[in-house]
């Protein structure tokens, strides 16, 4: 898929522009006011190591079963990490007993060696100390100690997936912090993170007037009145 693999190294060097960014909570206010559909992960889906995540999504699906090569489907999953864009995130939607690690240090280790932007899974993940040592954002349902590997096997890698409530395409951007995983739409990734960026924009100003005037009210009077100055408005 050269094309898709080429617009979304295009969308990882957009991502990667410095600049204020908006949380999770804006993103998925914002894609869901432009799609009309839910845009937000489970609560299940947690941050467990690391920091801020956004990038594009690389999706991943799979599934039980007990006859899996380890070594064949370890590699299939290395391959698609060697061959994800710099900041890409890696999505995976894992079917059936929740309770095994999807990846562990290995992965993390690579991400962080070739610049994704981290891993998000509706599976588990294992090695806490250590991922967290390496600072790889991840988000997943918490960590156990034993591993999918020999249970599970990649039914489809670059496919839609419905991961932790959300549908994920490929390519869709995937933004995660402390409150949780959204979903932007890659079809409308653009209008939805100015939206999303408006809206922190608007917090930014807002929250420190409400805490200095002890009112919501007298706060987006006094923001609105600031808005008209700055534009010359009398």
């Amino acid at each position: 898929r050269p094309a898709l693999r080429a617009r979304a190294i295009l969308l990882c060097a957009a991502l990667q522009a410095p600049g204020p960014r908006f949380s999770s909570s804006d993103a998925a206010d914002a894609a869901e006011r432009v799609s009309g559909s839910r845009a937000h992960m489970s609560a299940a889906v947690q941050r467990i190591a690391g920091e801020r995540l956004e990038g594009p999504a690389i999706t991943m699906h799979v599934v039980r079963d007990d006859g899996a090569s380890l070594m064949e489907e370890g590699l299939k999953a290395i391959r698609v990490f060697e061959a994800a864009p710099l900041g890409s995130v890696i999505v995976v939607c894992l079917d059936g007993d929740p309770d095994y690690a999807v990846f562990g240090t290995t992965f993390a280790t690579l991400s962080k060696s070739r610049r994704l932007g981290g891993i998000v899974t509706n599976g588990a993940m294992r090695g806490a100390a250590d991922l967290r040592r390496i600072g790889v954002p991840v988000f997943s349902r918490g960590t156990v100690a034993g591993s999918a590997g020999g249970h599970y096997r990649i039914q489809s890698v670059g496919e839609v997936i419905e991961c932790a409530g959300a549908r994920v395409a490929p390519g869709d951007v995937i933004v995660g912090d402390a409150d949780g995983v959204a979903v932007i739409p890659r079809d409308s990734a653009g209008p939805a993170m100015q939206i999303a960026q408006r809206l922190r924009d608007e917090k930014d100003v807002l929250l420190p007037l409400i805490a200095r005037y002890r009112s919501y009210t007298r706060a987006v009077q006094e923001a609105a009145r600031r808005s008209r100055h700055n534009r010359g408005i009398p």
